[in-house]
């Protein structure tokens, strides 16, 4: 997978409305800029960016580097962060995938990102963790043999981790990465994208129960 990094602040002085959140790709630079307001004229401010351009964004020091890196995303950037200041650590993390086979074994589960790890670009990690949280209770309350319901839950965390995983790989192919090979797929596929929305796969936002099969991902890449 192309390797990426995700950087994130606490802001303050951000000219944002509060009542709606940003996230932008912008695939010419393989960079994500996301904006979540807060209180008290606070935002959470992020950027994904991939992890051979050569800086880390880690540390008070790198805070000019963060909003310059994020007003490259797009005009809104530049625009809102003007003013901003930080109040809280910068900190950036490697935006891949971490997990284990059936998180179960020997009476202890893992769910969360004990179970698995994944990309924050595409905001999943809360979803599937209080999926999990869910899932888990089900398959207790369904089954006094807990051991079994145990292995139950371990199947069914690894059949829509690897689901989710799957669609963010496509995305990331497609929004993030770098390359000859990468602008060739964009050719490809963002006409048919722009006139037709309906094939990006929505697995994000509708769940891992969306079909995922051969034609989700020709439509998806402009195959089909």
């Amino acid at each position: 997978m192309y390797p990426f990094h995700f950087a994130g602040v606490l802001l303050e002085g951000a000219s944002i409305a509060s009542d709606y959140s940003w996230l932008v790709f912008n695939p010419e630079f393989g960079l994500v800029g996301g904006i979540v307001p807060q209180r008290n004229n606070r935002c959470r401010a992020y950027l994904g960016y991939p992890a051979d351009g050569g800086f880390t964004l880690q540390g008070a020091d790198k805070l000019q580097k963060f909003l310059t890196e994020s007003r490259r995303v797009g005009p809104m950037f530049a625009d809102c962060y003007a003013s901003a200041k930080s109040v809280g650590p910068l900190a950036a993390f490697d935006a891949g995938y971490m997990w284990v086979d059936r998180p179960y074994r020997d009476g202890v589960v893992l769910i969360g990102e004990a179970a698995a790890v994944s990309d924050p670009s595409f905001g999943q990690g809360m979803s599937l963790s209080l999926r999990d949280a869910r899932v888990l209770r089900d398959v207790l309350l369904a089954d006094s043999d807990w051991d079994r319901a145990a292995r139950r839950y371990a199947e069914e965390h690894d059949k829509y981790f690897q689901i989710i995983r799957t669609v963010c790989c496509w995305l990331r192919s497609l929004f993030q990465e770098q390359g000859a090979a990468a602008d060739a797929r964009r050719q490809k596929a963002m006409p048919a994208l722009i006139a037709d929305m309906t094939r990006v796969p929505d697995h994000l936002f509708s769940g891992p129960e969306c079909p995922l099969n051969e034609t989700v991902r020709a439509r998806f890449f402009g195959h089909a």
